[in-house]
């Protein structure tokens, strides 16, 4: 019996089977060699506008005495003919509208405004003595530890009228529009120091220089944190004005600050103020004074 056909018909067929493996392991090699390639990563979502934010990008200039804020609080003036004991009532706050982030910082416009009054705790009916109006629009943008900060405002100061009747003082009709900027860097979570100048827009009277420069610093080197967090702070804030010669006035408090742990639109401080330099109360603003007493101090 002649086997060689069914022999050869064997080895062709096995070879097929061997070219058929091959074929399959390098198509698979090829396969795992050059993977597809993945789809390309979407770019992250832009964050939208914030409308109203809890918290603004500049934290409040705790020394700033014109600085929108609620405030009550007691000043013994030393050496002041005209007031000896004064309380202080503010009423203000500054307040982001719209705020957003993009790839390098976050940028913010917001609003200002507030009252600053005084009164005579000496007169039989406790006067007011002065009020001062401020109202305002800022813009913030925070990069990293650096805030700048610009704002146009108005200011303007009205004398009450019972101190109007009691003392016959000269009026002046003192108010004007100004812009300001700072920078405010943040070395260190208890520590900030900020810098700045201004310029007068338009005045009320006239004749008056226009320029002005602003520094301070802030430290807040012991925290506590129970359902509060607990800071212990002392900060100071210098104003020259171009008007007074550059000869700077002087903002010194220490306290502490109570404020809830986490993402905060409130803050207390409790604090001693001293004050030194010619008055920020607009009537009197060319008076020299020199003040101290404890305040309480509320920031929205």
């Amino acid at each position: 019996m002649n086997t060689r056909p069914h022999q050869a018909q064997r080895v062709r067929r096995l070879l097929a089977f061997v070219a058929l493996l091959a074929t399959t392991a390098l198509s698979s090699a090829s396969a795992q060699a050059s993977p597809e390639p993945e789809p390309a990563a979407e770019p992250p979502a832009e964050r939208p506008v914030r409308a109203f934010p809890r918290v603004s990008l500049l934290a409040p200039l705790a020394a700033d005495p014109r600085w929108p804020k609620f405030t009550a609080g007691y000043a013994r003036y030393f050496g002041d003919s005209q007031a000896t004991h004064v309380a202080t009532a503010e009423a203000g706050a500054s307040i982001a509208i719209v705020q957003k982030d993009n790839r390098r910082g976050s940028w913010e416009i917001g609003f200002q405004g507030g009252i600053f009054s005084i009164f005579d705790f000496a007169a039989p009916s406790s006067d007011l003595v002065n009020a001062d109006y401020l109202g305002g629009l800022t813009f913030s943008y925070a990069l990293d530890s650096l805030v700048f900060f610009a704002r146009l405002f108005h200011q303007s100061s009205h004398l009450g009228d019972e101190f109007i009747l009691n003392n016959d003082p000269e009026r002046i009709n003192f108010s004007f529009e100004a812009v300001d900027a700072l920078v405010s860097y943040v070395p260190r979570p208890w520590a900030r120091v900020y810098g700045g100048a201004g310029a007068i827009v338009r005045v009320d009277p006239s004749g008056l220089d226009r320029w002005s420069l602003q520094a301070g610093a802030e430290f807040r080197p012991v925290t506590f944190k129970t359902k509060l967090r607990v800071q212990l702070f002392t900060a100071v804030n210098l104003e020259s004005w171009q008007q007074n010669n550059w000869v700077p006035d002087a903002s010194i408090i220490a306290g502490v600050t109570l404020d809830p742990i986490g993402e905060s639109s409130y803050r207390v401080d409790f604090l001693i103020r001293y004050y030194v330099g010619h008055s920020p109360n607009g009537q009197f603003f060319t008076n020299r004074i020199q003040t101290l007493g404890p305040a309480a101090q509320l920031y929205f």
